[in-house]
Order: structure tokens, then C-alpha cells, then sequence
């Protein structure tokens, strides 16, 4: 059986439809490269609508990137990079006025300056918003700006299946048009992965379902180390009632109204863990004290903590958090009379492939930004910023691509025979899991063992789990009967299938980089390591493909 196959070619490939990607497209296109930018989704699309109660940039009168780089480092577990966090608090002011001019509404005062909230972590108001649909309004301002914007060439419902090397030189990049079905290959000289995080590796997780931490794997495979990939800022997300469940009800913006968590028996416990924040605790530390009482045994009838907004007067929770609570109660659930039942669930990765002030990985040709980035928010990440750096980063990067664009030749860029055979088979086997029932299988696994709360005997369950998928159940895994019903239902198959691939390595990677480290920090916690060791750990982990296929670890102590 053979598939048709497109071939492409342009200076600089962006993959992945976020703000990062998005930034890195406009900066390619007011270089005067040719861009083509390759989305899972439709442009703009990926995790930014995911960043609600807004993003961190210091725009206050009493208010310094300095000061803001300072507090980013204070809460990063010492494991940041602070060249990254630099140029991030100083950039981000810059565009911040740049989004101004395009349309961007962020929230004003009475006087027209910017009403900047308070996040937890931070000293001053610095979060620049939209309310409680932040992420919505940017999104939609970047579409606007992308869409009229004739010199970015889009190619949507693509996925990138892998990169391709003339040598130590990443050459562009092979995937499937799923919308056609159609084989895609791209000859670029310069690539950037935007594909945002690895959350879809989870079962519980509050990210479209294509985030499945593709630049991750892709950037791994061509030869660039991933540091720090165990840190995975979880954050609250609904279990009950069952007609939220999976809803990320922005605990930041509940908190600010002033809501509390309270666990089976009514406590608030967060004051029994951080007697002088409780709740105004960082991100992290509110999220590990949760998952204890869960493991504890103090949790709801379905497994969660209760976030309690019913002493919240109406009038705050609908300047704080309209929303949230509109949504609610369009499924039935009034927020002033019925506290939420809550989890953690991933949110956003900390870590990512390996990275300079631009985005440039060691791999020549080849870029990283957004959350694909590492090095930036380190063992913790204070509210506000993942955003923010998303946006800094895709716009370091594009700049930077496009001035190392060289107009020679391009060389061909093939796609592996063996790949569209495999492909093939795929779509024609009829026997075998399937690829639904696989992907199910990678999300619980890690859902199971490698969540917020670890231990040594988890990390090597799904470390060998994981091998087993990789060997036995992808080669042999077939798409639904459904499949077959219509182009747009094999496409959906075919991109699902194929993330199957990223997510059984992604979790195997996740659970060595989990494994290695014996301590607790930021938002990783073991239980047979249940403190710091700053004497063997204070160090950033890294994972490097080994000649062999392998996973070759080691670490970078922080200096």
C-alpha cells in the first residue's frame, strides 16, 4: 500500500501553532525569510488558552525586570539558568507594549493603565490579564495578526513525525498531513520546535489533546540532551463533580478571591504545612501539600481535595473569576454553594531540550522555545510565567533562525522507507490493541507512577512498561473500525496513533530522569527521598540518546 507524498521547502520551519510559535512566525516574516509553520491543530492553536488568570511582565511603577528576574530565581529550586531568566523579564516588557499596538485587551484601570494582578510568589502585582481568559484573548490577538499576515505560509492538521540529518545538521523534517492523509517532507535550513509540553502524557491533564511532547522526543532523537524533564508543574483540576471533571478551574484566581482547601475532614490544611502563606503558597507547594493529604488518606469521595470559594462574596467571584464560575454553572454547579473536588494534574512541564538565550540547542539547525525550551523555570515555576517566557523565546528564536539562514542548496530530505511502510501496515492491519487502548495505557501509566508523589519502585514499573509498549505493543497496534468510515476519521486515527509513538518514550524518559533523582525538590517528591540533598542534588539532570539507542544520564551541578 503505498501514501502520497508532498514535498516542501523553506528557510525556517516552525513546528507548532502556540505563542511561541506563533512570535517565532512573525520574526521570520519581518526578516524576509521564507517560514512555513506546521500546526497539530489550526493556527493559532496549542497550550496558550491554557494560561488563564494571565502572565507575568513588570510593568509597575515600583516594579523592575530586575526585581522580577530575582523572585523567578528565588522560587526555581536553584536549578534555572539565569542568562534564560535575563533576557526573559527584560523582553517581555517590550512585548507586552508590541501586543498593545496589535489588539491585544489586556484589563485596564479607570485611568487606562494596566489593572496587573498578584500572583503567589511574586512581591508586587505583575500579571498582566484578560480576567480569568487571558490565554483566549492573546490567542485570539495573535490569530488576528497571523491570519492577515500573507508572508507565514500555514500548514495546519500536520504532524511532525521526525527530523531529518545531513550529518551533525538537522535539515528539516518529515510528518503526515492528516487531514489528507498525505506524507509530508520539509528541506529547511533552519527548524524551531514550539510544540509545547509532554502534559498529554498524563491521564489527568488540562492541555488539548495533540500536546503530547513531540518537540521533546524529536529534539532528543536528533541529538540534543533533556534537562530537568521530571520537574512537571501539576496543578488542581476537577474530579467532582463528575460534570467537571478534567475542568481547570484556575485555583490561582480562586485563591486570590479567596477561597481555601480543605480536605475529608474540613481542614484547611495548607496552614498546618505553611503556617504564614497557606494559600498564597507557591504553585507547588500547595500542589505537593494536596497530593499528601491524598496520599494520607484524607482525600473526597473521589480522590480529591476540596477548593472552597462558598464564603467568597458573589460580586468578588465575578470580577475574580467570571468565567470559571459562568462555566460552572452552565453545567450545574453553583461555586458560591458547592465546593470543588480537586487533583493535581499536569499543567505544564518545567523542563525541555537544551537551550541558549535564543532558543539555539546544540544541534545546529535546530531551535527549541516555549515550554519545549529547558532551563527556564528550573524545580518550581511561579504563576505567571510560562506564558510569559513562551512569548519571549519564540520571538529570541525566530530572530535569531533567520539571521542564520543561508541561501545555498538545501539537501533532499527523504522519508525513511521504513517509516512508510510502517505507516502502511498501520492502516492496513485489522488484527492487534488498539491505538486508542495503547495511548490509554501510556496516559494511566504515568498517571499512576510517576505523578506528583514518587518512589523508587514506581519510576522502574513504568521504566519497564514502558519498554514493553515500545517493543510489543506499537508494532503491533491497528486503528479503529471507525477509522475506515471516513478520511477525516482516519486522519484523527493516524494523528493519535502516531503521538502513541512520543508519549511510551516521553514516559520512559520521564521515569529515568524521575528515577536518578534521589531527593525531593521543586515539584519533584519522593517518598523514599522526602528532602533536599544539596550536598549530591543540587544539580540539573540530563538525559542524552546513547549510540546504542539508549538513555544516557548524568547531571549538571548548579554553580
Amino acid at each position: 500500500m503505498s501514501i502520497e507524498t508532498r514535498s516542501f521547502e523553506t528557510d525556517v520551519l516552525i513546528v507548532g501553532g502556540g505563542a511561541a510559535a506563533t512570535l517565532a512566525a512573525f520574526e521570520c516574516a519581518e526578516s524576509g525569510v521564507r517560514v512555513i509553520q506546521v500546526t497539530k491543530g489550526k493556527a493559532t492553536s496549542g497550550t496558550t488558552t491554557v494560561a488563564r488568570g494571565g502572565f507575568a511582565a513588570a510593568m509597575g511603577k515600583d516594579d523592575s525586570p530586575e526585581r522580577h528576574m530575582a523572585e523567578i530565581l528565588e522560587q526555581g529550586g536553584e536549578l534555572i539558568n539565569p542568562e534564560l531568566v535575563e533576557v526573559w523579564t527584560r523582553d517581555i516588557v517590550d512585548i507586552v507594549k508590541d501586543m498593545q499596538s496589535w489588539g491585544a485587551a489586556f484589563a485596564t484601570d479607570d485611568d487606562g493603565a494596566l489593572d496587573l494582578k498578584l500572583f503567589p510568589g511574586h512581591s508586587v502585582a505583575r500579571a498582566v490579564h484578560h480576567y480569568d481568559t487571558t490565554g483566549n484573548m492573546v490567542s485570539k490577538a495573535l490569530s488576528a495578526k497571523l491570519r492577515d499576515d500573507t508572508r507565514i505560509e500555514k500548514h495546519s492538521l500536520t504532524s511532525i513525525v521526525d527530523l531529518v540529518k545531513d550529518g551533525d545538521r538537522v535539515v528539516g523534517a518529515w510528518g503526515m498531513d492528516y487531514g489528507t492523509g498525505t506524507l509530508v517532507s520539509y528541506a529547511a535550513d533552519q527548524v524551531i520546535l514550539c510544540t509545547g509540553g509532554g502534559s498529554g502524557l498524563f491521564y489527568v491533564n488540562d492541555n488539548p489533546p495533540q500536546v503530547t511532547g513531540d518537540g521533546y522526543v524529536l529534539g532528543y532523537r536528533a541529538g540534543t540532551s533533556l534537562l530537568g524533564i521530571e520537574m512537571i508543574d501539576f496543578q488542581a483540576m476537577c474530579c467532582a463533580p463528575e460534570e467537571l471533571f478534567g475542568f481547570a478551574p484556575h485555583p490561582t484566581g480562586f485563591i486570590n478571591a479567596g477561597a481555601v482547601f480543605r480536605n475529608q475532614e474540613g481542614e484547611e490544611f495548607l496552614k498546618r504545612y505553611y503556617p504564614e502563606t497557606a494559600e498564597q503558597s507557591t504553585r507547588s507547594e500547595v500542589i505537593l501539600a494536596m497530593a499528601k493529604e491524598i496520599h494520607a488518606g484524607r482525600a473526597g469521595m473521589t480522590g480529591g481535595i476540596y477548593m472552597d470559594a462558598t464564603k467568597v462574596p458573589l460580586e468578588v467571584i465575578e470580577k475574580m473569576i467570571p468565567h470559571v464560575y459562568k462555566t460552572c454553572l452552565h453545567r450545574g454547579i453553583d461555586i458560591t454553594k458547592t465546593p470543588l473536588e480537586v487533583a493535581p494534574g499536569s499543567h505544564t512541564w518545567l523542563g525541555g531540550l537544551e537551550i541558549d538565550i535564543d532558543g539555539r540547542t546544540p544541534v545546529a539547525g535546530l531551535w527549541a522555545a516555549g515550554e519545549t525550551g529547558g532551563g527556564i523555570h528550573g524545580g518550581n515555576r511561579i504563576g505567571g510565567s510560562a506564558l510569559s517566557a513562551s512569548l519571549v523565546f519564540g520571538r529570541r528564536a525566530g530572530r535569531a533562525a533567520s539571521a542564520e539562514v543561508s541561501q545555498g542548496a538545501k539537501p533532499e530530505v527523504v522519508i525513511p522507507p521504513e517509516a512508510a511502510d510502517w505507516l502502511a501496515a498501520l492502516i492496513a492491519r485489522d488484527t492487534g490493541p488498539e491505538q486508542s487502548e495503547v495511548r490509554l495505557r501510556c496516559r494511566m501509566l504515568a498517571h499512576e507512577k510517576l505523578g506528583t508523589i514518587r518512589d523508587a519502585e514506581g519510576c522502574r514499573a513504568a521504566l519497564l512498561q514502558y519498554a514493553q509498549i515500545e517493543s510489543d505493543d506499537i508494532p503491533a497496534m491497528r486503528l479503529s473500525d471507525a477509522a475506515r468510515s471516513s478520511e477525516k476519521a482516519l486522519g484523527q486515527e493516524l494523528e493519535s496513533a502516531l503521538s502513541v509513538i512520543n508519549l511510551a518514550l516521553l514516559g520512559r524518559l520521564l521515569a529515568t530522569a524521575a528515577y536518578h533523582r534521589q531527593e525531593s525538590r521543586g515539584a519533584h517528591f519522593r517518598l523514599d527521598y522526602p528532602e533536599a540533598d544539596d550536598v549530591n542534588w543540587c544539580a540539573v539532570t540530563r538525559l542524552h540518546q546513547a549510540p546504542d539507542g539508549g538513555i544516557d544520564f548524568s547531571t549538571d551541578p548548579v554553580t
